[in-house]
């Protein structure tokens, strides 16, 4: 394949910049507040941005099993790095999770797990010890992974604290940036401070994603971002209208400003131009939270339930286990519980299809190349790579409780190894990590030449029991219950 050439020239950025309302200036020194981590080519040669899918986040939370597996981990390992010369924010057992519906007060749920009947949290922590949680606190440095689970698009120049974070204005102020920005008072090494009203673009010492990579100086990024623009939305099963959507203008704005400038500040920061690569969304087809009609059909009819939305063409199979329907054939799924035609076409088209646009948009404005083929872009085209995925294997973007289901002689480890989705539906588990992880590898090849070898996907296990016991007469088959809590826990991932 024809090598993308990377030089980013100054004449390309500059317009970039120009059109994205950005700046070539370098930022002040930022040592006061983060710490600037010396020659780029020296001692940073890798650097990841994004959201939950960048931090590793598995089974609708955060956890050192989730983290160690992570796509931007597993690119560090076969570019020769290790846990000490590419740092993430590791969290203990049993991790932090995203309920608190029907969580005892004053506790804090851990990840996902599968008890053998159901799935339940792991486990819970007191709200005054999670901090004990947090394994790499006292690192005196940014992480090398700024993935931040729940970051919208806006956060990446923005947020850098939960008070500062898009889920503000949805009233769910997002609390992970507490610690991966070190900007809570439970850390305090990276105590940052308040950004004067009216004040110009914020310095390092706000620590946003942005400020911190730069400061880092990598001689290669990765950055994918975007899902929870639309994901909440999604998952609602009422995406149209729905006001946790970023519009498609707004998203490309986001997107455009951040991309420019991260090339500009990369530029201006490392005194040379830094390869940056990008990711498409997934569109609907490309999640398991949603299960395609003609599936849900063939191994749901002796239920013999009809659809408010006649025209359903993908069921939300965790809300759809959650509900009562499955013990009452001849019931009726509600509109909320499926996507019709319609909503499905705003998703892909109007919504995921748009924001794919405006980020392929984005770097061929930034490299100049015009207008170019996605493949040679420096963009993991996510959504033909989980299309010869699905082709090949079928099951692979369904959930582990439809394996449970349709296979009942299987085993756990059988179920497990059929899907590349934790068990919230929507974050890759080890394998699927692994998976994304060889995607980006590929494309990281392609635009640097260099030759860093792909991992094998089936080697990554994962064990949704998280080593707990499962009694020996554990229901085999049939239709797994899911709580309200649990379905809850699922779609929180993504807001």
């Amino acid at each position: 394949m024809k090598k993308l050439n990377m030089s980013f020239t100054l004449i390309a950025l500059l317009l970039a910049l120009l059109l994205a309302g950005c700046s070539l200036d370098a930022p002040s020194d930022p040592t006061g507040q983060v710490n600037d981590p010396g020659p780029a080519d020296a001692s940073t040669p890798y650097v990841a941005i994004g959201n939950s899918l960048t931090a590793g986040f598995m089974d609708s939370g955060l956890m050192k099993a989730g983290q160690a597996n992570s796509y931007p981990m597993i690119v560090a390992t076969q570019m020769g790095l290790n846990k000490d010369t590419f740092t993430q924010p590791w969290v203990e057992f049993p991790g932090i999770g995203t309920t608190t519906k029907g969580i005892p007060g004053g506790m804090v749920a851990g990840v996902l797990h599968y008890n053998g009947s159901t799935v339940i949290p792991r486990g819970l922590t007191p709200s005054d010890e999670v901090a004990g949680l947090l394994l790499a606190v006292t690192q005196p440095t940014q992480y090398h992974n700024l993935g931040v689970p729940g970051a919208f698009s806006s956060d990446l120049m923005n947020a850098y604290s939960a008070g500062s974070s898009y889920g503000v204005n949805l009233g769910s102020p997002n609390t992970f940036f507490e610690f991966i920005n070190r900007a809570g008072p439970m850390v305090g090494l990276f105590k940052n401070v308040e950004v004067p009203p009216n004040a110009p673009a914020p310095g390092y010492q706000t620590g946003s994603q942005f400020y911190q990579v730069i400061a880092k100086g990598p001689a290669l990024a990765t950055a994918w971002i975007g899902g929870n623009d639309f994901l909440f939305g999604a998952t609602s099963g009422e995406p149209i209208g729905h006001p946790a959507i970023t519009s498609a203008a707004v998203f490309a704005q986001n997107y455009g400003g951040f991309l420019g400038s991260l090339a500009g500040g990369l530029a201006g920061r490392n005194g040379f131009p830094t390869p940056i690569i990008g990711a498409t969304l997934p569109l609907v087809r490309n999640i398991a939270y949603f299960l395609d009609r003609t599936t849900f059909d063939a191994v749901f009819g002796a239920l013999q339930l009809t659809f408010e939305e006649a025209d359903a063409e993908y069921i939300l199979f965790t809300d759809f286990l959650g509900s009562d329907l499955p013990t009452t054939p001849g019931g009726e799924l509600p509109a909320a519980m499926t996507l019709d035609t319609a909503e499905v076409a705003y998703l892909d088209t109007e919504v995921i299809g748009a924001y794919n646009a405006a980020i392929e948009g984005t770097f061929e404005m930034i490299l100049g190349t015009g207008d170019v083929d996605i493949g040679m872009l420096p963009i993991v085209d996510f959504n033909a790579a989980m299309d010869d995925l699905r082709a090949e294997n079928p099951g692979a973007a369904r959930h582990f409780l439809f394996h449970k289901i349709t296979n009942p002689t299987g085993s756990i480890a059988d179920w497990a190894a059929s899907t590349y989705f934790s068990l919230d539906g929507v974050h890759p588990n080890n394998k699927g990590y692994a998976f994304v992880a060889n995607a980006f590898l590929e494309k990281i090849n392609q635009v640097t030449g260099s030759s860093w070898a792909q991992v094998p996907v089936d080697a990554f296990v994962w064990d949704p029991t998280y080593g707990a016991p499962i009694p020996s007469n554990a229901a085999r088959g049939g239709i797994t219950k899911l709580s309200p809590e649990v379905v809850e826990a699922m779609r929180m991932s993504y807001r």
